[in-house]
């Protein structure tokens, strides 16, 4: 309302529910929590995600969605999926619910004990597979370097354009364990 001194929204992160919150001032100096219409997440194992930057082959800079699982111990060695469709990191704050569907559950995952990664790609015209391959693999790299995965357990998941990306990248690098590319254009 024009004059009214209180402001209501919703808050989403990875691991935070669009739940209501309140706020007196558009600085939001003060906010509570007014509802809680997810408490049945209390029961799972969650995580938190994380922007990374990574640089691919071609020396851009982009973004990455590094999400580790709740509690993360960095001495650990985890296994790690990675989920590829173009850009994927403008999703960092998007809320996921645990369920079934033709691209990876993030959540399901992560409640797993796995470390994620959904890198951005830029494409190079007419160099898809190319592009893919240019961006992926440096953002894994970047992720192993860190020291907590375990570079046996690396996997790789697409569908549609993400799938015919790993047709391509299988061909081209043997860093993946297991692969899944779904409804993908090959020949």
């Amino acid at each position: 309302a024009t004059k009214g001194d209180r402001v209501v929204f919703t808050m989403t992160r990875f691991e935070e529910f669009a739940d209501l919150w309140t706020s007196s001032d558009i600085a939001f100096r003060d906010m509570k929590k007014v509802s809680n219409a997810n408490p049945q997440q209390a029961n799972f194992t969650w995580g938190r995600s994380e922007l990374i930057e990574y640089i691919n082959a071609d020396g851009k800079h982009l973004k990455a969605i590094l999400t580790k699982p709740e509690p993360f111990d960095p001495s650990k060695k985890y296994p790690m999926m990675v989920y590829i469709y173009e850009g994927l990191s403008q999703g960092l704050h998007a809320y996921g619910t645990p369920n079934v569907g033709t691209s990876i559950n993030i959540v399901r995952y992560v409640s797993n004990g796995y470390v994620m990664l959904q890198p951005d790609i830029v494409y190079n015209t007419g160099f898809p597979g190319e592009s893919a391959e240019k961006c992926v693999i440096p953002a894994v790299n970047t992720v192993v370097s860190m020291g907590f995965i375990d570079q046996k357990r690396i996997g790789i998941q697409g569908h549609s354009w993400g799938g015919y990306q790993i047709t391509h990248l299988i061909t081209r690098t043997d860093i993946f364990a297991a692969v899944e590319a779904g409804a993908s254009v090959s020949n």
